[in-house]
C-alpha cells in the first residue's frame, strides 16, 4: 500500500487502448452512429452561435441608429434560431447519455468475462501481481472512463469546431495591424486571432507544467478511497466475530490509518488543485485585457462601431474559449489519466497467463490421475512430495497430517489453483466438485443459494425439499424462494450442510472435501457421511480431516508429513 503523496503511479501509453475496444466491437454501428449524430448536432449547434455573433452586430448597430421597426422586424428569426439551437443542444445531451450507458454495459460486460475466466479472480487476489480493489476498477472506473471521455471527447470536438468556425469570423472582421518599426512598414493579419492563440497556449503551457503533479495525487486518492471502502465492507462481513473479540478499538484504528493516508494525500490534491485554479482563475481574469489592447488603435480612428464590437468580442471569446479548453478541463484531464492507468493496470494483471508449474488436464476417464506432483512454497520450498497415484472411480480418500503439511494445498492444486510446484493432475473436471471449510453462501433466494453454482432452474422444488431434509436443514424447506443475506442467517455449522445439499443435488463423480465438515459436532457430520455415500455410491470421495471418527467412511489414506506422501489402505 501506498503510502506517501509523492509517489507517481506507473503510466504506459498501452493504458490508453481501453477506450478503443467498443469502437470496433459488435455494437460499432450502433456506437459511431451515436457519435456522429452527436458531433453533427454539435457542429450545427456551433453555426447557430456564429449566426447569432453576426446577428447581434446587425441588431446593435440598428438599434443604436434608432432603427426600432427594422429591430423588431429581425425578433421573429432569432426567435425560431433560438428554439431551434435549444432543440439541438438537448437532442445532443440525450445522445451523449445513450452512448455512455451502451458504452459502460459493453466495457462492464468485458470486464465482468475476463474477471470471472480462468479464475483471474482468484489469481487477483492471491497471485504474485494482484490488482488492488478490482470491485471498484469494474464499478467506478468504467463509468468514469466513459463519461469523462464523452464528455471531454465531446467538448474537445466542440472546441475544435468553435475554434474554426469563430476564427475565420474573428480573422475577416480583425483586418489587419499595420504599423512601421524603425522605417520598416509592417501588417499582421489576422492579428486578433493570433493574440488570442498566442495567450492562451502560453497560458495551457504553464498550467501544465505547474498541475502535473495532480495526476498523480488523484491516481492514489482513488486508491486510499477503495481502501477505506474495504475496510468498512471487511467489518460488515465479519460483524458478529468482531464483536465477540470485541475489536472495535482495533477496527477503529485500522480505518483510521486508511483515513489517515486518505487525509495526507488529500493535502496534495488540494495543494495541486488550487496551483490549478490559482492559473486559470488569474488567466480568466485577464483574458480581455489583450483584446482591449489589440483593439485601441480602431477605438481611436473612430473606426469601431458598438455592433462591431460585440461581434469582434463574441468572436474572440469563443476564440480564447476553444482555445482555453485544456484550462479549464486540466483536473477532468488529471482524473481521467488516473482513471485509465487503473484500469490498464488491471487489464495487464488479468490477461497475464497463470504460473507455469503444475499442470492440469481435463479428462474423460472416471478416475483421478496424478502423475509426479510436487508441491511448493511461492519460494519454490518444497512442501510435499505426492509422486504417481491413480483414484479410481468410487474409492474414497482420506487426507490426514499435522498442519502446515500441505493438505489443503494438495486440493488446491487439483483444482488448479495452486500452480507452485510440478507434475500433472487429470479428472473431469466437468463431473467434480469441491466442497472448501468456508462455503460460499451468496444473497438472494434460498433456492438460488442451494442451486449454486447451477441455476435455480435446474432442480425442482421437491428435490430441494429432500436434500435440505438429508442434512438436517428441513426447517429452511418452506423458506425456499425468501430473499435474504443467508451468510449472516445460517450459522457456520449451517453453511457447512447447505454445502453437501448442493453436493447431493449435483451428483458429481469426484467430490473434494477441504474439512467441509470442521464446524459440526460428530453426529452430524457422521449423518452427513451417511447421506452422502448412500445418495453417491459411485462417486469418488477426497477428503481432507482431522478428525479419526472419519476414517469408518473411507477405505484409502494419505499421510502428509517430512515432505512426503504416505499411502495406505484403511482397515474397516
Amino acid at each position: 500500500m501506498q503510502t506517501t503523496d509523492e509517489t507517481t503511479p506507473p503510466h504506459s501509453l498501452s493504458d490508453w487502448k481501453v477506450l478503443f475496444p467498443y469502437w470496433k466491437s459488435e455494437e460499432k454501428w450502433w456506437a459511431w452512429s451515436l457519435l456522429g449524430g452527436t458531433i453533427g448536432l454539435s457542429v450545427l449547434y456551433v453555426q447557430s452561435a456564429v449566426w447569432f455573433g453576426a446577428w447581434y452586430h446587425r441588431f446593435f448597430d440598428a438599434f443604436f441608429a434608432g432603427q426600432v421597426g427594422h429591430c423588431l422586424g429581425m425578433l421573429p428569426l432569432y426567435l425560431l434560431v433560438t428554439v431551434g439551437s435549444v432543440a439541438v443542444h438537448v437532442t445532443q445531451t440525450y445522445l451523449t447519455q445513450v452512448l455512455s450507458m451502451r458504452w459502460r454495459l459493453w466495457n462492464t460486460r468485458v470486464y465482468l468475462r475476463q474477471y470471472l475466466s480462468e479464475e483471474a479472480y482468484y489469481r487477483l487476489e492471491h497471485g504474485p501481481n494482484r490488482a488492488d480493489n478490482p470491485d471498484q476498477r469494474i464499478a467506478d472506473d468504467l463509468s468514469q472512463m466513459t463519461v469523462q471521455t464523452l464528455k471531454l471527447g465531446l467538448d474537445a470536438i466542440d472546441a475544435v469546431t468553435t475554434l474554426f468556425s469563430f476564427a475565420v469570423v474573428l480573422w475577416n472582421i480583425g483586418g489587419v495591424f499595420s504599423f512601421n518599426w524603425h522605417g520598416h512598414h509592417f501588417h499582421i493579419p489576422g492579428y486578433l486571432f493570433l493574440g488570442a492563440a498566442i495567450t492562451t497556449l502560453t497560458a495551457s503551457g504553464i498550467l501544465e507544467r505547474f498541475g502535473s503533479p495532480l495526476i498523480g495525487a488523484n491516481y492514489r486518492q482513488q486508491h486510499f478511497d477503495a481502501d477505506l471502502r474495504a475496510g468498512l465492507m471487511d467489518i460488515r462481513r465479519n460483524s458478529e466475530q468482531i464483536a465477540f473479540y470485541g475489536g472495535e478499538d482495533a477496527e477503529h484504528l485500522r480505518l483510521s490509518g486508511y483515513l489517515a493516508h486518505i487525509a495526507t494525500n488529500w493535502r496534495s490534491v488540494v495543494r495541486y488543485t488550487w496551483r490549478v485554479n490559482f492559473i486559470g482563475e488569474i488567466y480568466t481574469g485577464i483574458a480581455t485585457v489583450p483584446l482591449w489592447l489589440m483593439l485601441a488603435p480602431k477605438a481611436m480612428a473612430h473606426a469601431l462601431s458598438f455592433g462591431l464590437y460585440s461581434q469582434i468580442n463574441s468572436a474572440y471569446t469563443q476564440v480564447r474559449i476553444s482555445l482555453e479548453w485544456f484550462i479549464f478541463n486540466y483536473a477532468d484531464l488529471a482524473t481521467l489519466r488516473s482513471v485509465l492507468q487503473r484500469l490498464g493496470e488491471f487489464e495487464r494483471t488479468v490477461s497475464q497467463q497463470p504460473e507455469t508449474g503444475i499442470e492440469r488436464f481435463a479428462s474423460e476417464i472416471p478416475s483421478v490421475q496424478i502423475r509426479d506432483l510436487t508441491l511448493c512454497l511461492p519460494d519454490t520450498k518444497p512442501i510435499a512430495r505426492i509422486g504417481n497415484l491413480t483414484l479410481e472411480s468410487g474409492e474414497r480418500w482420506l487426507v490426514r497430517g499435522p498442519s502446515g503439511s500441505g493438505k489443503s494445498t494438495f486440493l488446491r492444486a487439483l483444482a488448479g489453483l495452486w500452480r507452485h510446484g510440478s507434475g500433472a493432475v487429470s479428472f473431469n473436471m466437468r463431473q467434480a466438485m469441491f466442497l472448501p471449510q468456508r462455503s460460499y453462501v451468496p444473497s438472494g433466494t434460498l433456492r438460488q443459494t442451494l442451486s449454486y453454482p447451477a441455476t435455480p432452474d435446474r432442480y425442482e422444488t421437491l428435490s430441494c425439499q429432500r436434500v435440505l431434509e438429508a442434512v438436517n436443514l428441513a426447517g429452511y424447506s418452506h423458506r425456499l424462494d425468501e430473499i435474504a443475506d443467508w451468510g449472516d442467517v445460517l450459522s457456520p455449522g449451517e453453511q457447512q450442510r447447505l454445502a453437501v445439499a448442493r453436493a447431493l443435488l449435483f451428483r458429481p463423480a469426484i467430490l473434494f472435501l477441504d474439512e467441509a465438515t470442521s464446524a459440526l459436532d460428530e453426529g452430524n457430520e457422521r449423518r452427513l457421511y451417511e447421506a452422502l455415500l448412500f445418495a453417491l455410491p459411485g462417486t469418488t470421495f477426497i477428503s481432507v480431516a482431522h478428525r479419526d471418527a472419519l476414517c469408518r467412511f473411507h477405505d484409502h489414506e494419505i499421510i502428509l508429513g517430512d515432505g512426503n506422501a504416505v499411502f495406505s489402505v484403511l482397515e474397516k
